[in-house]
């Protein structure tokens, strides 16, 4: 009988979905202690494998973080796209459904949020997929400004000006409750969407008062 090597006893490594055991590993360990203190051989560790077996998948922590920051950014379109469908045909109406979407994606995914806005990732450039997602999130935002705009329903001075206004104030929304912060100044709580609905209404009819 021919003897079997230690070479020839290996066998190729299975563990199911491995790459999105890491991701969901690696989630929530950022819902529980913050993405910056994220390591890959502790996401190994706590999804049961080596960290070999990781960097099969990740070759160091910003590779993994790209992959979360990419998931993130096309699920974000996949919401602020359904919740702009849903309001149609009115361009203003679909516009602050594109807002709400964002909220809505920022209080349910507060993890992904942290990854993709909280300046961990160099750059873009070197994640094909997530400059990608990223780029075609704001395009997102962009188009329903641009629906405004065409439709006649929304002034502004350009559409980049007004794509950045709309994307400042949806996101400076989405981080205040993701992170609990929108509250009432004696510390209670407030129906946020209520709430969001009624800052992006503001911001669609502005702030000068008639003469």
């Amino acid at each position: 009988m021919r003897r079997m090597t230690g070479k020839s006893r290996r066998r190729p490594y299975h563990h199911g979905d491995l790459k999105n055991a890491l991701l969901d590993t690696a989630l929530k360990q950022i819902a529980e202690h913050g993405a910056r203190t994220l390591s890959l051989r502790e996401v190994a560790r706590a999804a049961g494998v080596t960290h070999g077996a990781a960097y099969r998948h990740f070759r160091n922590k910003e590779s993994l973080l790209a992959c979360i920051a990419e998931q993130g950014f096309r699920q974000l379109s996949a919401t602020m796209r359904a919740a702009a469908q849903a309001a149609a045909p009115d361009s203003l109406d679909m516009l602050r459904a594109t807002g709400m979407g964002y909220l809505d994606f920022a209080t349910s995914h507060a993890s992904h949020l942290q990854v993709m806005f909280g300046g961990l990732i160099k750059s873009h450039e070197p994640y094909p997929g997530l400059l990608e997602a990223s780029q075609a999130a704001y395009q997102d935002l962009q188009g329903a400004v641009r629906r405004g705009i065409q439709s006649g329903r929304l002034a502004a001075p350009s559409e980049q000006v007004a794509a950045v206004a709309a994307w400042s104030l949806v996101h400076g929304l989405a981080l205040l409750a993701a992170s609990g912060q929108l509250r009432m100044p004696d510390g209670s709580g407030v129906d946020q969407r209520q709430l969001a609905q009624a800052v992006l209404l503001l911001q669609q009819r502005g702030y000068e008062a008639p003469g």
